[in-house]
This record gives C-alpha cells, structure tokens and sequence, in this order.
C-alpha cells in the first residue's frame, strides 16, 4: 500500500480562489446593508489588492472611509464572515487535471489517499465542502490544524496517519510550500513533492 497525502491550500486549490469567494460574498452583504456603496466598487477594490500582493482587507477599509462607513462597518465582523463563508463552487472548485489526478489514486486499490492541512475547522471544512474532496478522501483521514491542535510545524499529523496506515510501504506528502510542509515528513522518511506554484500563492505573502 502507498499513502498519498496531500496539502490543500495553493496545493489542491488556489487560496486565491477562496479570497475571490470571500470578496464576493463580503461585497454582496455590505450592498444589501449600505445600498450607498456600490458592490462592484467593493470587488473591484479588494480585487485588485489581491492581484497587487496588498492586503484586501485595508483596501475596504480605504474604501469605507471614502464612503463615511470607517465608523459604522466593524472589520473585526468582516473578517470573521470571510473566514466563515461557504466559498461559491463556482469559483472555488478543484481543476480538472486534478479531478482526473484524485481520480486515477481512488480507482488504485494499492493507494491510500489523506489531506493534511493547516488553518481553521470552519474554514478549510467549508473548502473541503465546496470542493468535494470528500468524494476522494474519507474523512477519518482528513486531518485539520485546527482539529487536531497540530500544525505542520509538529510531526503529530504525520505520526497519526503512520500509525493509522502502519502497514503501508511508502508514504507521500505533496504541498506548496518547501520551508513548512516538508520539513517533518522528511524527517519522518516520506517521500516529498513539491506542487506547481499557483499564481499568488498564500506563503508568497497574501493576507487572509
């Protein structure tokens, strides 16, 4: 048996995706609030932040001010409904390079099939949810940051799913980021792959 673990963020789906998603989503709910404020100024704003490496949240607090909404708005609530949305599966769905990828290992009965990523319960849940990475990977092998009190900057992930899978001949970890995600799967004798870096990759710098 060979165990295939893969990273989410900017591994299995561009993070940027779900910062479009949440522009989106943010824009939609500040315009049925502030009719004033035109949602398009508001994707257009935070959009071209995001393509400009700025932060997209001081771009609506730019934006508000301009609005005389700087005192009104509480960014602390913005930022909590971004992190919380369902990303729209119209925007934030995998490729299909990577259906057929995801595929081919499911079909494989040799080959084992795990995500191992950081960040919050509520927000990598609702990507999973909206990518459908739960027809590829059973969810006993999902393991989460914020679910497990573990990130990849501790070997206790990993350990888990060797312990889970003590059998298997070979273990595999793909992700983005060289300096976090390799360093305890290495340790730990997996092999490592370095996925194709998606344009504005989160540990390039973008905010979230």
């Amino acid at each position: 048996m060979i165990v295939v673990a893969f990273d989410l963020d900017d591994t299995l789906v561009p993070e940027a995706l779900f910062i479009k998603s949440g522009i989106r989503h943010i824009a939609s709910l500040l315009h049925s609030s502030y009719p004033e404020i035109p949602s398009l100024r508001i994707i257009g704003s935070m959009d071209t932040a995001l393509m400009t490496y700025r932060n997209h949240y001081s771009a609506l607090e730019l934006l508000l001010d301009e609005f005389h909404l700087s005192e009104t708005v509480d960014m602390k609530e913005i930022v909590a409904e971004f992190r919380s949305h369902v990303p729209d599966p119209s925007i934030y769905h995998l490729a299909p390079s990577m259906i057929d990828v995801l595929n081919g290992l499911k079909k494989d009965n040799s080959v084992k099939i795990s995500l191992i990523t950081d960040g919050r319960s509520i927000t990598q849940r609702n990507k999973i949810k909206a990518a459908r990475l739960n027809t590829f990977i059973d969810d006993s092998d999902i393991l989460i940051s914020g679910e497990t009190g573990h990130d990849k900057f501790d070997p206790d992930n990993f350990l888990h799913i060797m312990k889970k899978y003590a059998g298997a001949d070979s273990f595999h970890y793909v992700g983005d980021n060289p300096k976090k995600d390799f360093l305890h799967p290495s340790r730990l004798g997996w092999h490592t792959h370095l996925a194709h870096a998606f344009p504005l990759a989160v540990h390039q710098g973008m905010p979230r």
